[in-house]
């Protein structure tokens, strides 16, 4: 059996490893080099995409953002603000067999986590897109591990037959408001409703202007997706999402609604048409990232989602778990 080799790739090789996205399962946007940048540029955050290597050919890998706090610890994720999840990938294999896919997981998973145990990192933290579930080579070798959910919406399902009674009136209410859905790929709009909903909580946004201008830059030049809204008769947007394209699917990556309109339904109102839009297209579901916040998960769970579970791993220095014990004591000992 040929020997895994695990190394960083050179920005020359990021093409290879977009390529690699495009063929694994469960490779998505967040995964891209061109996703990875955004955030790398805007976040101000160390970028290392590790590859696996079989016989020269790049078989799997993960990035890492890594961050250095205070000089004291170094700290990688495959995680950053507005992206959910981004964890290692592997390339499919040509067998059927289970007992063959899992040998297959295993032989790349378990180099790739020799090689991060290797790099000195004091806290490493990881989260698998949702369709890898395997992280056995991680939690048998000592990580903690942690299950998150997002919800499938199922597009060849009559709409119609699954929507709650609550979700039916605010379809009503936005009805009788004369509110409207349509595309309208407008960043100002965007950014303006996101900073209300960020304001009314007394918050800050979780990432710069920048880093939605180029999203939107890439859904004009790359069509990665798109922003669907809610408007009053009068063409005020009051509800939006930004919607990216995956494999067989759109992921509900970001979502903004003026507090002031909470009541006429407009993002019910977006869900269900976006539903008929995205099933006349042929996709085959809706990824809703909105498992993991109460509030978020009881409304969407008007429209019979699939709950479907994802997992992160996480190894911790001694160093780290110390200096976290002191950090937690600290701030509650404050508040």
């Amino acid at each position: 059996m040929d020997e895994i080799e695990v190394r960083e790739l050179a920005p020359s090789e990021y093409k290879e490893w977009d390529l690699l996205v495009e063929k694994a399962q469960p490779g998505t946007l967040f995964h891209t080099s061109q996703w990875l940048e955004i955030c790398r540029d805007v976040l101000s955050r160390e970028l290392r995409i590790y590859g696996c290597f079989k016989s020269g050919e790049l078989v799997g890998g993960c990035p890492i953002f890594v961050k250095n706090i205070k000089g004291v610890l170094e700290v990688g994720s495959s995680t950053c603000n507005m992206t959910d999840y981004c964890g290692p990938l592997i390339k499919e294999g040509a067998s059927s067999k289970a007992s063959k896919r899992v040998q297959e997981t295993h032989e790349i998973l378990n180099p790739l986590r020799e090689f991060l145990c290797r790099q000195g990192f004091d806290s490493i933290h990881l989260v698998f897109s949702p369709g890898l579930g395997d992280i056995r080579p991680f939690t048998w070798s000592g990580w903690d591990s942690k299950v998150h959910y997002t919800h499938h919406l199922n597009l060849k399902e009559n709409v119609d037959n699954n929507v709650s009674r609550k979700i039916r009136r605010e379809l009503k209410s936005a009805d009788e408001a004369g509110l409207k859905t349509r595309v309208w790929n407008d960043l100002e709009t965007y950014y303006g409703l996101l900073s209300k909903v960020y304001e009314k909580q007394n918050m800050e946004l979780p990432v710069p202007k920048e880093f939605f201008e180029r999203v939107f830059n890439l859904i004009r030049e790359k069509d990665i997706g798109y922003m669907f809204v809610s408007e009053t008769p009068e063409g005020e947007g009051v509800a939006a999402h930004l919607n990216l394209y995956g494999k067989k699917c759109t992921v509900t990556w970001s979502s903004a609604l003026n507090p002031s309109f909470s009541r006429m339904g407009p993002n019910a109102l977006l869900y269900y048409n976006e539903f008929l839009d995205l099933k006349s297209r042929n996709f085959e579901y809706m990824n809703v990232m909105a498992g993991n916040v109460p509030r978020f998960a009881d409304f969407i769970i008007g429209f019979s989602p699939e709950l479907v579970p994802y997992y992160s791993v996480t190894l911790e220095s001694k160093k780290y778990s110390i200096m976290k014990t002191l950090y937690k004591s600290t701030h509650q000992d404050t508040d």
